[in-house]
């Protein structure tokens, strides 16, 4: 939302900074404009003196203004003014008071300056001179219209605003774009990544057009977040598996245990067989936890230590184990030699854990079979309850 602000408060800025330079623009092209009606003014006295007729005068230059365009006029000390010459394009004459003449009025080079028509908007630059004589008698006053000088500003202040208008709005468009496919892919990935932190899982960044670099963006952040919980997922997976694998060996130890204090394993015979069951038990538990010290290398996956190995001796040292946690529980086993190339830590676990699924979800009476047989290119080991579907 933050850079959202900046982007509208730039765009702010932006509209500003044009309405002041169309401003300094109109302003600098009018005073342009002004002077040179100033000059026009000034090269326009010889005509405007020889219509008075106050004295003779050169034939004027080449670039004095035709009289259609000049006002003259006389102004007496009462404020009487009257109009002695008003050029055709000339509609209104100036309201020019004697308290402007006496600040303005000079005998020789006069200032131009600006005064406002007598009935509309239009708007004159005027030369005030004193009338020569003893005394003053009143003023002779020269004016020039501004008409076209206003007008140029007025079309340059419309054509700066209107230029204005549509660069803003084509910056207001990119702005919409950047917003749409910048700033608020931004936000959503930002408010995403919020939620992905405070536990929600299944957060997701919205699709974005192809070929964008949000859509771009939108899917590389999907992708890490599926990914991410594929791994918290095949984790979790893994250490219900391994804890699984634990529960089943502890299981078999435990049973012997109990079988022993209970005066089961009198026999020297059984006594060893026990004992070699314990010790494998423990060899196993030791290669899951090691299993667990790999957790980094989960990604990767488990590595298979194949070699040569009889798998009906596996399937004998299972069996042996859930007779000794349920004596009770009809278990029987039909496994000839199986030779055949596999793990034999993984494919102990494999068993077991069916076994002691078998073990678990059915009743203590429900007989469980255990089955081997050779078939051409491997072996097949099946484990059968007969509990409920």
């Amino acid at each position: 939302m933050r850079l959202r602000t900046r982007l509208y408060a730039g765009l702010g800025a932006i509209a500003v900074a044009f309405a002041i330079t169309g401003y300094l623009v109109a302003t600098t092209q009018q005073r342009y404009l002004t002077e040179q009606v100033d000059r026009e003014l000034q090269s326009s006295m010889p005509v405007a003196l020889g219509v008075l007729g106050n004295r003779p005068l050169p034939v004027p230059p080449e670039d004095t203004v035709a009289l259609s365009k000049l006002w003259v006029g006389h102004l007496t000390p009462d404020g009487t003014l009257s109009t002695v010459v008003q050029g055709q394009d000339a509609v209104e004459q100036p309201a020019i008071t004697t308290s402007m003449a006496q600040q303005h009025g000079r005998r020789n080079n006069p200032e131009p300056f600006t005064v406002d028509g007598n009935v509309g908007d239009e708007r004159f630059r005027v030369l005030v001179l004193e009338r020569p004589g003893a005394g003053v008698t009143g003023w002779e006053v020269i004016a020039l219209s501004l008409n076209d000088t206003d007008d140029a500003y007025q079309r340059l202040l419309l054509a700066t605003g209107v230029g204005g208008i549509a660069v803003l709005a084509v910056i207001a468009l990119i702005a919409a774009w950047v917003v749409r496919l910048g700033v608020k892919p931004i936000n959503e990935m930002t408010e995403a990544a919020d939620a992905i932190t405070a536990g929600d899982d299944e957060r997701r960044m919205a699709a974005y057009p192809g070929g964008t670099e949000a859509g771009h963006l939108a899917r590389a952040f999907n992708t890490m977040l599926d990914e991410r919980q594929a791994a918290d997922n095949r984790l979790r997976q893994f250490v219900a598996d391994a804890s699984h694998e634990l529960r089943t060996p502890l299981t078999s130890i435990r049973g012997y245990s109990d079988l022993y204090q209970q005066g089961g394993l009198l026999d020297k015979a059984k006594l060893d067989d026990a004992m070699r069951r314990v010790s494998s038990e423990a060899e196993r538990m030791g290669a899951i936890v090691n299993d667990l010290l790999l957790l980094t290398n989960l990604d990767r996956g488990m590595q298979l230590a194949l070699a040569p190995m009889d798998a009906s001796e596996v399937l004998h040292d299972v069996v042996t184990d859930a007779r000794v946690v349920q004596p009770d529980r009809p278990i029987t086993i039909d496994a000839p030699e199986l030779w055949c190339n596999a793990d034999r830590q993984r494919l102990h676990q494999a068993i077991a854990a069916l076994v002691h699924n078998a073990l678990a979800h059915t009743g203590p009476g429900v007989a469980i079979e255990v089955q081997g047989r050779a078939e051409r290119g491997g072996v097949i080991l099946e484990v059968i309850d007969h509990g409920p579907a």
